[in-house]
């Protein structure tokens, strides 16, 4: 059953594609490059695609994916020059075809010049009657992400084509409900419903139905189809009693499941590990402890790029009881044994994608299989199906929205699976920087009696979860109970990622240095790599990492426990950043050591405090509740913290809300006053212009505590939020070898 043929033929019987004449196309084009996929396979030949999108290249080896001769060359979409590609050994491969849209007409003058064969993919396709005007694998504008994030902008340095296919929805959602033309009204309204079958979110299109339905009765006869075929879906995976379905949800912690009522329900019927940890809070080292059994930093775990029966003890579990493993994932950069074992799709399309592609490889392989179902819908930038003109800007409201977009299709597809299947839902990582270590663990499975696990778990023990479940029926958490629990995180090692800071100037943060640390059930400890020691009870309220360029009194909270944890964690390995993968993170060594010379971070702190020296306690309100807020009230001292009222800002599930102080709003000054408050302080840099101009209007009633304008009075020059430290020009002048864009096989 081809569940993807199935919903096709519905969409192109109905013409709900019209206003997207493109995607017949697309499905077009792909049975074009599967035909050619085919053939190479069959011939055993040697082929290169080249790229420089990594969209189109990640579409075509999705598919040929169980044939290990093709491979792939990625370049810069920038570099008119193309001198990278003299690099390339072309005579090795018996074809080369290049598939990149915008700008191929440069690529194919160089193959020309340098008397390399090869073809252009688009006229593969007009060879068989296709001709295309824009990329084969992209459906909406290019780009589309910017509307949310301009921030994102280096993203496209990379990759030509972003689809952002939620942002189309937005554009016609909000199109539908602003415009007063019935005819511009009623196509925006079958746009949604189209990009909705596309997302395979079937809940939303059933609304646009409804509301399609009141003028045309054939919308009727489509949904009894499309319901029809949900049905026979269901009816068929009901028989899969013996699959495994490991929901991996990207960037929800520990008591993240708030404003996800589904995901609280299975919960409340689950195995739930209160005290879940992995050992380095990002996907792919994630699933090297799961599968691995083994440390990043000091199993140097970071240098395996596949996991096999030979290194993976879980995946040898696995083949031994006869499961093959599935992966949908946008952002794993591992393989598994099996070469058809993983699934990439465009990284910004949504959960209801990728828990439709479990259904449909669910019907298209008889073998009992872990499906391990990758979402990135909690982590940003929060694309999700509810934005508006009136919620875009905000990333609080988007993601609450995003996570309860997510819970509505966890549950939709989660009922579609057998309930014999076990279920097992998890995430990698929070968004907080000091507990995105604590994550969700939980198993679900209907003869297992649900209860909570209060000792501690790491991932590095997910083997001897599985195994139990596979073998015992049963979990005994007395095989993998820990005293405690390894934590850290590498030195920032991606050539990008540091390029960027020495061509933006961007301030330096502990994020970018390696530490290691322990967890225990009482504290959390971290040990940097540049000497910087945090130790604080888990129970405290902590909402950022400490400065890097700043020892505060809130660092250590136990100085007398110290030498116990710098014992069980170990200092950073001394010798890694010598190691050709971390080759790019000396530089970040270099400018650090140079801005430690001069940084003037104890006089910025020594004046804030000042600031509110004569201030009585609960006096003082800080303006906005975010990240900058969050620093200034983490370095203010004791005594000071107790003048701290509270904080004004219209999120009222701002960052800073978790400290337990009133938010109020920036328009409730009568509220604000009667409440006692006597000056409102001003800490963001990044808002300032907005902040002083809002300020106006309350300094008849209240002292405006403007920590820039002192800053400026004592010949402190700080132009950034105050927190964060750049260097000079001559602090950048390490040497960072910015010439080494490459071609890159991938």
């Amino acid at each position: 059953m081809d569940i993807n043929e199935e919903l096709n033929g519905i969409i192109f019987k109905y013409h709900l594609d019209r206003c997207y004449p493109h995607y017949k196309n697309m499905k077009k084009a792909e049975k074009i490059i599967r035909s050619m996929i085919n053939e190479i396979a069959d011939c055993n030949k040697k082929v290169l695609f080249v790229s420089d999108d990594k969209l189109g290249i990640a579409f075509i080896r999705n598919i040929s994916r169980d044939y290990t001769d093709i491979h792939f060359l990625s370049y810069k979409h920038n570099d008119m020059d193309l001198h990278l590609l003299e690099e390339v050994d072309w005579d090795q491969y018996e074809e080369i075809y290049l598939i990149s849209f915008n700008g191929a007409e440069y690529v194919e003058r160089w193959l020309r010049l340098h008397k390399v064969q090869y073809e252009w993919i688009y006229d593969v396709f007009e060879r068989e009657g296709l001709f295309l005007q824009k990329e084969f694998f992209a459906l909406g504008k290019a780009n589309m992400l910017l509307l949310i994030d301009p921030r994102r902008e280096q993203v496209f340095s990379s990759s030509t084509y972003v689809g952002a296919i939620q942002c189309e929805l937005y554009c016609q959602q909000s199109k539908y409900n602003s415009v007063q033309d019935c005819r511009t009204k009623r196509i925006a309204l079958e746009k949604c419903l189209f990009l909705s079958l596309y997302m395979k979110n079937f809940l939303v299109a059933k609304e646009y139905v409804m509301l399609l339905m009141k003028d045309d009765e054939q919308y009727r006869h489509m949904w009894n189809e499309v319901e029809d075929l949900l049905c026979r879906i269901k009816s068929k995976i009901s028989s899969r009693k013996d699959d495994i379905v490991l929901y991996w949800l990207d960037a929800i912690p520990y008591g993240g499941e708030c404003d996800m009522p589904y995901l609280k329900h299975i919960m409340s019927e689950s195995i739930v590990f209160e005290n879940a940890f992995t050992n380095i809070a990002y996907t792919n080292p994630t699933m090297r402890a799961m599968f691995l059994g083994k440390r990043d930093i000091e199993d140097k775990a970071y240098a395996t790029t596949h996991i096999t029966c030979e290194n993976s003890p879980t995946l040898r579990l696995l083949k031994e009881q006869g499961y093959a493993v599935k992966v949908i994932s946008t952002s794993f950069s591992l393989n598994f044994q099996d070469q058809n074992s993983q699934t990439d799709v465009d990284w910004l399309l949504p959960a209801s994608v990728q828990y439709w592609d479990v259904l449909s490889g669910m019907l298209s392989q008889e073998q009992k299989t872990l499906w391990i179902a990758h979402t990135l819908d909690a982590h940003g930038p929060f694309l999700n199906i509810r934005m508006n003109d009136e919620n875009y800007a905000n990333k609080g409201k988007l993601h609450k929205l995003a996570k309860e977009a997510l819970d509505e299709q966890l549950a939709f597809y989660d009922q579609m699976i057998c309930g014999d299947a076990i279920r097992i839902y998890m995430s990698d990582h929070g968004k907080d920087a000091i507990y995105k270590y604590h994550v969700l663990f939980n198993v679900y499975h209907k003869l297992l009696q649900p209860r909570k696990i209060e000792g501690l778990f790491s991932y590095l023990d997910f083997g001897t979860v599985l195994k139990q479940l596979l073998l015992d029926g049963t979990i005994n958490e007395e095989e993998f109970e820990k005293e405690y629990i390894e934590i850290g995180n590498m030195d920032c090692y991606d050539y990008e990622h540091v390029r960027k800071v020495f061509a933006n100037r961007e301030a330096l943060s502990l994020y970018f240095f390696g530490h290691k640390g322990i967890v225990d059930k009482e504290y959390i400890y971290i040990h940097y790599a540049t000497g910087k020691e945090w130790l604080h009870r888990r129970d405290d309220k902590m909402l950022c990492t400490p400065l890097l360029f700043y020892d505060c009194e809130d660092d250590i909270c136990a100085p007398e426990l110290l030498p116990k944890y710098r014992k069980l964690a170990g200092k950073y390995p001394e010798g890694m950043i010598n190691e050709e993968k971390f080759k790019y993170s000396r530089y970040l060594y270099r400018l650090y050591d140079n801005i430690l010379k001069h940084n003037d971070m104890n006089k910025r702190i020594d004046i804030i405090n000042q600031i509110l020296a004569d201030y009585p306690n609960k006096s003082v309100a800080i303006r906005m509740g975010g990240i900058t807020s969050a620093m200034l009230y983490y370095v203010l001292s004791k005594e000071n913290k107790g003048k701290v009222w509270g904080f004004i800002d219209n999120n009222d599930r701002c960052l800073c809300s978790r400290l337990g102080l009133p938010i109020i709003s920036s328009g409730q000054t009568e509220e604000i006053r009667e409440n006692g408050v006597k000056a409102i302080l001003l800490p963001s840099y990044t808002y300032l212009a907005m902040i002083r101009e809002e300020a106006k209007s309350w300094a008849a009633e209240f002292d405006i505590l403007d920590i820039y304008e002192c800053f400026d009075r004592n010949g402190i020059e700080c132009r950034e939020d105050f927190y964060k430290v750049s260097g000079t020009e001559e602090d950048y002048d390490v040497g960072f070898p910015f010439e080494e864009d490459k071609c890159i096989y991938i």
